[in-house]
């Protein structure tokens, strides 16, 4: 049985039933606390990824995959989430689809939330279950499909299919505590084993009954969990008669443990390369969805394209750069890539940004530097302040010289006083947010930095070593990206050490397969004409199969528009070479912008040019003109290719010759800055 359903949207709405309504139970508290204690303020859903609340990009998912009714679970905050839901399009009387609040205060677990929609008896059939924390692209409708008309009518006793998405070991979006071995049925998709791996484990015990009468069993450790699952209506039901079923954790391991006393079975389902799925649940997710969000992973969903008409467009400039047009830019101010700026935010002289988002009315003071910080709305940043690696929550002020770095994170309306330090800090508008938001109050202590500014600190006359998990909550921002040395070596020692076979999974640092299958999707896009936004999808699918970098995409795809010409057209000189190579870069120039951003991105390219130019007598021939061809597109700046000239001395004779080559270019280009000095002087 195809764990992947059917595509499109038209064909799923006729499969279902013209009676049925599509119901989506979204649970708006996460319950985990990995927020806190900004979440004492505001609800998780409400919190802003790239200057859009968490709550928008779920419900604008579940609207384009055309559900009906939405049900807001909330234990907490619940008057903020219907002040946010009255002031948005889904209260208009036009919206397709209906958005009630359910309130359960007495709510602490998704357990306690399935027994209360169990006792009040609203669902209806076949539903989603999702996380008001979700950001995803992908359809709901084939999943929802896959599970009523092909699982159950399998399997009368299944109840749930989890939807997972590939992602190798060390992926940035793979949270280590959710790093978790399934074992599968590999005819049916049924679940038969769900174990998490806890922080050093390296092996797994696996029952010997599992394999028994089973021809085929996959072991997969390359899923990332989107904590998306389609559920039978016996899932709330499941949940009253079992209280101890408190997470969905707690439920997958009493139905697996259980099977035969609770004659219910789980099920699986892989999303297709193209669409995407994940759960803001914790700060590492903040970092890595939005960086997604920026890359355009996420495609619709983009900051250029807004959710509602009634929001000012954001211009997307180059080196990935989204501006909105009220924002006002000092004298000297520097935007360097990968930047997102709301409405009227004002940045002030000589100001230096970059791999960070700033919400929308701040002020950000003269000789300001912020590097891969999330700035929120409202917020007020003085003169000469360092802001490296952190959150600044809403309404927050920071006077003149302060600096913070390693993973600080100011709660909403903090103040901090002039010239102060911070590094890995968490700090708090009060002291008696530390006692509402976090339970542990009796380990954690607050440090007055300011009027309103208040340091948390683990209080070590209160802590003991049994105390160590509770601690490792109170953290902030993931500053290693690479995963660490110590993580690859423990994610190696458990592949060798547990015999875990990784023949199903994809091979991340596989760049062959990776440029071969970008290379298939341009020959076919070429051949076909289709849209370069279908083909940047299809890249951005591939690229999440192989766990590439973003550099070595925009080399690959530099070199497979180099090789177009040859793949797809017979070419036997250099000028029928460059007359293809024209067309071809016509058609697909929008997909060289998307992916040439930033200097990284255009010396990539170069080196992609240089590659395919010492093996390749028709670019070698024709390499100057390629070069001038770039730069006149604009995909090479002036200053990355004189970089890159000036980087071939002392290198392989084959260098020095191409660079030799060009250089009649290289004159021009000095020749035509000089004349350009020279004008301005005058």
């Amino acid at each position: 049985m195809s764990r992947k359903g059917p595509k499109g949207t038209a064909g799923s709405a006729e499969a279902l039933k013209k009676g049925d309504i599509v119901q989506a139970i979204v649970i708006v508290d996460c319950f985990q606390g990995e927020f806190r204690p900004i979440t004492c303020d505001i609800p998780p859903a409400l919190i802003p990824v790239v200057n859009t609340p968490l709550l928008d990009y779920t419900l604008e998912c579940l609207a384009l995959s055309s559900v009906q009714e939405v049900i807001l679970f909330c234990s907490s905050h619940a008057d903020l989430i219907k002040e946010h839901i009255k002031k948005s399009k889904w209260n208009e009387l036009a919206s397709a689809m209906t958005i009630t609040v359910m309130v359960s205060e007495t709510c602490r677990s998704l357990g306690d939330a399935m027994r209360d929609l169990d006792a009040k008896a609203v669902i209806r059939s076949d539903f989603i279950l999702v996380s008001g924390e979700m950001v995803a692209n992908l359809n709901f409708l084939p999943i929802l499909e896959h599970h009523r008309f092909e699982i159950i009518t399998y399997d009368k006793g299944a109840v749930m299919t989890m939807v997972y998405k590939e992602a190798g070991p060390g992926h940035f979006s793979r949270f280590v505590e959710d790093e978790a071995v399934l074992v599968l049925d590999a005819s049916t998709g049924r679940v038969l084993v769900h174990q998490k791996m806890k922080t050093g484990t390296k092996k797994i015990n696996i029952p010997l009954e599992t394999y028994v009468d089973r021809p085929c069993v996959e072991l997969r450790y390359d899923l990332q969990d989107t904590y998306v699952a389609i559920c039978s209506p016996s899932v709330p039901p499941l949940f009253s008669d079992n209280f101890d079923f408190q997470t969905r954790d707690d439920f997958v391991r009493g139905l697996l443990m259980n099977e035969e006393i609770l004659a219910s079975t789980i099920y699986w389902y892989k999303l297709d390369e193209a669409q995407y799925a994940a759960c803001v649940s914790n700060w590492q997710m903040y970092q890595s969805v939005s960086h997604d969000i920026m890359y355009r992973w996420v495609y619709p969903f983009v900051p250029d394209s807004p959710f509602s008409w009634d929001i000012e467009p954001y211009m997307f400039l180059r080196h990935n750069v989204y501006k909105q047009k009220s924002v006002k830019l000092g004298k000297g101010c520097m935007l360097k890539e990968d930047i997102v700026i709301g409405e009227n935010t004002d940045v002030g002289e000589n100001t230096d940004i970059s791999h960070s988002v700033i919400g929308k009315n701040c002020h950000i003071g003269k000789n300001v530097t912020i590097y891969e910080s999330y700035i929120w709305d409202n917020v007020a940043i003085g003169d000469n302040c360092h802001i490296n690696c952190a959150v600044v929550g809403h309404h927050s002020k920071l006077g003149t010289g302060v600096t913070l770095s390693k993973g600080c994170i100011l709660g909403l309306g903090v103040v901090l006083p002039h010239n102060s330090n911070l590094e890995a800090s968490i700090l708090i508008a009060s002291p008696m947010q530390s006692k509402d938001s976090l339970d542990q109050d009796e380990v954690y202590k607050a440090e007055k930095v300011g009027e309103q500014a208040y340091r948390l600190l683990v209080d070590q006359t209160e802590f003991d070593s049994e105390d160590e998990g509770r601690a490792h909550c109170l953290h902030g921002l993931w500053l290693d990206r690479s995963g660490g040395d110590s993580e690859s070596e423990s994610e190696e020692e458990f592949s060798a050490g547990s015999g875990v076979s990784d023949h199903a999974s994809p091979v991340p640092d596989d760049t062959h397969l990776f440029f071969s299958e970008v290379l298939d999707s341009l020959t076919r896009g070429y051949d076909d004409k289709l849209p370069p936004d279908n083909l940047i999808l299809e890249i951005n699918s591939s690229r999440y199969a192989y766990n590439v970098s973003i550099r070595e995409v925009s080399y690959f795809v530099m070199k497979a528009l180099l090789s177009l010409p040859i793949q797809a057209r017979s070419v036997d000189s250099t000028p029928k070479y460059l007359t293809e190579f024209n067309k071809v870069l016509q058609d697909f120039l929008p997909i060289l912008q998307n992916y040439v951003r930033n200097s990284d991105a255009e010396h990539d390219c170069l080196q992609a040019l240089e590659d395919m130019a010492a093996s390749t007598d028709m670019l070698r021939d024709g390499l100057m003109k390629l070069l001038h061809l770039l730069y006149e597109k604009d995909i090479l700046e002036e200053d990355v290719i004189m970089k890159w000239y000036n980087s071939g001395d002392g290198e392989s004779s084959t260098a020095t010759a191409l660079r030799k080559q060009v250089a009649p270019f290289i004159q021009w280009l000095e020749y035509a800055d000089e004349e350009s000095d020279e004008s301005g002087s005058d």
